[in-house]
C-alpha cells in the first residue's frame, strides 16, 4: 500500500500546512495577588511580535521567511 504524501507549497505552515498565522500579543498585563484574586495593576506594551502558526503553534522566524520568499520555522 502506497503512503501518500503532503504537498506543502511555500505559503503553508511546513510542519502542519496550515494557512493562516497569526502573531503573539504585544501587550500583556501586570497582575497582583489581591486577597485571593488575581487584579490587573496595569497594562504594558511592547514593540516586538512574534510570529506562530495558528494550527500548530509553531513558532516562524519572520526575517528569514520574508528573504526566502517562503515560511520557514524558527
Amino acid at each position: 500500500m502506497a503512503l501518500k504524501t503532503k504537498i506543502i507549497n511555500k505559503n503553508q505552515c511546513p510542519k502542519c500546512g496550515a494557512v493562516e498565522f497569526i502573531t503573539e500579543p504585544n501587550q500583556y498585563d501586570v497582575l497582583r495577588l489581591n486577597n485571593g484574586h488575581f487584579e490587573i495593576e496595569h497594562s504594558e506594551f511592547c514593540d516586538e511580535f512574534k510570529i506562530f502558526c495558528r494550527e500548530c503553534s509553531t513558532e516562524i522566524n519572520e526575517k528569514v521567511s520574508e528573504v526566502k520568499h517562503k515560511v520557514i520555522i524558527s
